[in-house]
């Protein structure tokens, strides 16, 4: 019977170590890669009948940029959040269905990952950056931009083509300059 009880209190000590143990405050780089891949393969390259209705929207480079170590924070809270509009944009005009089942399919997937990349790092939000007012407010204007073009186009398959672009663009940005965030690879 002691030795039960030794056992017993040895795998509460041992699971109490474990679970007391900090968290990591990391984006997941793979699955910031399985986000680009998803909404790339949904639509392919920009349709042609859209081409008279593509807009220019200009990209918030600025937010996602650091010279140095001390500003990485500041670019990790801009990707988180990025994926914060990006889920925020999908809540508000959840109903579009695309011209397809397999990009409405590809369209929910990427919704779910970006949806569990918020739930599995919202940490980030509370770290400091003095920078982020900054980049944040830049991330506004660009978001509020695309939602004025969506309603602008009446969502329509062309604005929501815009949007996607426009998504591509900011996550290849992301996974290809930002070799001093620390991704969970």
């Amino acid at each position: 019977m002691d030795l039960h009880r030794v056992a017993l209190l040895c795998t509460f000590f041992c699971f109490a170590q474990v679970w007391s143990r900090p968290t990591n405050c990391i984006l997941r780089e793979d699955l910031l890669k399985r986000s680009y891949t998803v909404i790339e393969t949904a639509g392919g390259l920009f349709p042609v009948q859209c081409l008279d209705e593509n807009v220019v929207i200009p990209f918030p480079q600025n937010a996602f940029e650091s010279d140095n170590t001390d500003q990485v924070t500041g670019v990790e809270k801009s990707v988180y959040q990025t994926l914060e509009n990006i889920n925020a944009l999908f809540e508000k005009f959840e109903d579009y269905t695309g011209p397809d089942q397999r990009f409405t399919e590809n369209w929910n997937e990427f919704r779910g990952l970006v949806y569990r990349q918020i739930k599995e790092s919202k940490c980030i939000k509370s770290e400091a950056a003095q920078d982020f007012p900054s980049r944040e407010a830049s991330l506004k204007v660009y978001f509020e931009t695309i939602t004025s073009t969506l309603k602008e186009k009446d969502f329509s398959y062309c604005a929501w083509e815009i949007v996607r672009k426009e998504i591509l663009h900011t996550l290849k940005f992301v996974l290809d300059v930002n070799s001093n965030v620390k991704f969970l690879r």
